[in-house]
This record gives structure tokens, sequence and C-alpha cells, in this order.
């Protein structure tokens, strides 16, 4: 099991950084390793809602059928795994003053079968590809 948690503040209203954070869909648009985000129903985070993530990482594509387990507006918990892959988390999203929010990224991730001893030695990787990925969410929040 590795636990990664990143967050960062920004100046950024909450419907903004909603429209990017809360919805999957947009991963592409900040998240580099990710190649396809298929969401159903699409948009905003909700209860129930179906992700189909593809994303290249360590010489090797992730096909990560995932699930929200719980929405609302300000939060999205989910799970989900393949052969490779199991991951769970959440993103949330919180005001620090007028105008500025908070973004936190909480992942669980459990590498399966023959890549099951590799998650220590992966794990520095994509901590790094985590941080990197809420910097480019950041930039595109930031006003300017």
């Amino acid at each position: 099991m590795t636990v990664l948690t990143s967050a960062r503040t920004v100046q950024s209203d909450r419907d903004r950084a909603t429209r990017l954070f809360l919805d999957w869909s947009c991963d592409p648009r900040w998240r580099a390793q990710v190649h396809r985000m298929t969401v159903e129903p699409s948009g905003h985070a909700v209860t129930g809602q179906t992700i189909v993530e593809e994303l290249r990482f360590a010489g090797l594509t992730f096909v990560t059928p995932t699930r929200i387990e719980h929405a609302d507006a300000t939060q999205a918990r989910y799970r989900g795994g393949s052969a490779m892959v199991n991951v769970s988390g959440t993103r949330v999203i919180s005001a620090v003053s007028p105008g500025e929010i908070r973004l936190t990224a909480t992942l669980d991730i459990r590498l399966r079968g023959p890549l099951r001893p590799l998650t220590a030695l992966l794990a520095p990787s994509y901590r790094r590809l985590q941080e990197a990925d809420l910097d480019r969410l950041v930039a595109l929040l930031a006003p300017g």
C-alpha cells in the first residue's frame, strides 16, 4: 500500500476549480501521463459515476476502471482497479480565505501481480508526477 497526498493553495474561485478538479474528463489537461479519460455520465463527479482512465507510467499503459463512491460540491471519493493496479482516493476543494482555495489529492495505489514487488521502487516517481500534475492544475487556475 502506498498513500500519496498532495495539496496546493491557489487564488481561484471554487466553481472554476470544481470544473477542472472534480470533472475527471478534464484530467488530460493537467495530468501529464493521462492519455484518455472516459467518464459516464459526463461532467462533475457524482456518486455512481464511472471512469476509465488510460495512462502511461514506467513504460507501461494502465487502463483502470474506477467508480465514484461519494461526491458532493467540494469533494469526491473513488475506487477502482484492474489486473495491474488497485486505486482509491479523494479529491477535496476547501476554502482557505475569500478567493483562495486548497486542492488536496489523496491516492492509495497498490500494484498487483508481477508488478507488486515494484511498488516501493515506483512510488517516489509517481509521487513526483502527482506533485507536478497539481502544479499544472494550479497554473491553469491561477489568475493572469
